[in-house]
C-alpha cells in the first residue's frame, strides 16, 4: 500500500469509507457464491453475513453523510492499490480452497481495513474524522475477532490440499 496522506475533508473520508464497504460487500458475495458452488454452505453463510454487515456499514456511512457523497475516480482512492484494503483478492481463491483458506483470506482483509481506518485516525488533524475513523477501526476489529473464532473451528489443511488427480479441463 502506498503512503497515505491525511484526510482533511469529512465528505472525502466518507466517500472512501462507502467505497471500501461497497467493494468488500460485493467481493464477499462473490466468495459466498464460490463456496456454494463447492458445496460449503456453512462458510458461504458466513460470507453472506459478512457481505450484509459491510453493506449495512455502507448504508450507515450514507446516513451519516446526510447528503450525496463526492465521486472519487478509481485512480483517486488513497489506499494505493486498485482495490480497497478490505477487499480479499479473487486471485487467491481456488476451486479446492478450504474454509480455513477462505476465512484466513477474509481475516487478512478485515485487518487491512482496520489498519486503514487506524491510519486515518492517526494522520487526520480533524477531530471529527479521527473519532469516526477510530469507531470504524473498532468495528473492523470486531470482524477480525469473529473471523478468529471461526478460524479456530478449522485446522490448517495439509500442504497438498490443492492436489486434484482429475483437475478441471480448461480449453486452450
Amino acid at each position: 500500500m502506498s503512503e497515505m496522506h491525511a484526510f482533511d475533508d469529512m465528505d472525502d473520508f466518507l466517500a472512501h469509507a462507502y467505497a471500501l464497504e461497497s467493494e468488500v460487500a460485493e467481493r464477499y458475495g462473490e466468495i459466498a457464491d464460490a463456496m456454494e458452488v463447492h458445496n460449503n454452505p456453512e462458510v458461504a453463510a458466513l460470507f453472506r453475513e459478512l457481505a450484509e454487515q459491510s453493506a449495512k456499514h455502507g448504508r450507515e456511512v450514507l446516513e451519516y453523510a446526510h447528503k450525496p457523497l463526492p465521486h472519487v475516480a478509481p485512480w483517486g482512492f488513497r489506499w494505493g492499490g486498485q482495490e480497497a484494503p478490505e477487499t480479499p483478492p479473487m486471485a487467491e481463491t481456488h476451486y479446492l480452497m478450504t474454509p480455513y483458506h477462505a476465512l484466513t483470506m477474509a481475516r487478512r482483509a478485515e485487518g487491512q481495513a482496520q489498519d486503514f481506518y487506524a491510519r486515518v485516525a492517526k494522520l487526520s488533524d480533524a477531530e471529527a474524522i479521527r473519532d469516526l475513523a477510530k469507531e470504524f477501526a473498532e468495528e473492523e476489529s470486531e470482524h477480525v475477532a469473529t473471523l478468529d473464532r471461526w478460524l479456530a473451528k478449522y485446522p490448517r489443511p495439509p500442504s497438498d490440499w490443492d492436489f486434484d488427480p482429475d483437475p478441471p479441463s480448461v480449453p486452450a
